[in-house]
């Protein structure tokens, strides 16, 4: 049975290290690195806000997936929530609703604590995996559209 818990950092990152660099290959629309992704992992555990938000999904003590969010405040001064694609390797996420767990845990989270209602998402078109998960938990396309420039 998949179960729902939070991040520790002093033991967890190990198999997370195992989990990124697997999705970085194979499932990511960014590209990172293990060191700045590791960076990010350790200013979120020292922040209360953060700490929290950094959720993995377990099996018989096995590591099999991870999801966060980040909050930011746009220029108008509204608190805004995006939530991340979901880090799973994968061969151990197939059919298995991990990140679905995932990402209701976060929803879950961002509303009781945050009260936030309203949270965004990126996902390519090209990504018939995660938009259906997106129409089956009622994530509708944004009217908004994030373009990108590189200067």
């Amino acid at each position: 049975m998949i179960i729902i818990d939070r991040f520790d950092p002093r033991n967890d990152k190990p198999a997370i290290k195992e989990i990124f660099e697997d999705f970085i290959e194979k499932k990511s629309y960014f590209f990172s690195h293990w060191k700045k992704f590791e960076e990010e992992l350790n200013r979120r555990a020292l922040d209360l806000q953060y700490r929290n938000s950094m959720v993995i999904a377990k099996e018989e003590g096995k590591i099999l997936g991870f999801g966060t969010y980040t909050i930011f405040r746009d220029y108008l001064g509204n608190d805004r929530v995006l939530i991340h694609q979901v880090l799973t390797k994968k061969e151990d996420s197939f059919k298995r609703g991990i990140e679905e767990k995932i990402m209701r845990e976060i929803q879950l989270y961002v509303k009781r604590t945050l009260k936030i209602d309203n949270v965004y998402y990126i996902c390519p078109d090209s990504d018939s995996a995660l938009r259906s998960l997106f129409l089956k938990l009622g994530i509708n396309k944004s009217k908004f559209s994030w373009y990108e420039h590189e200067i």
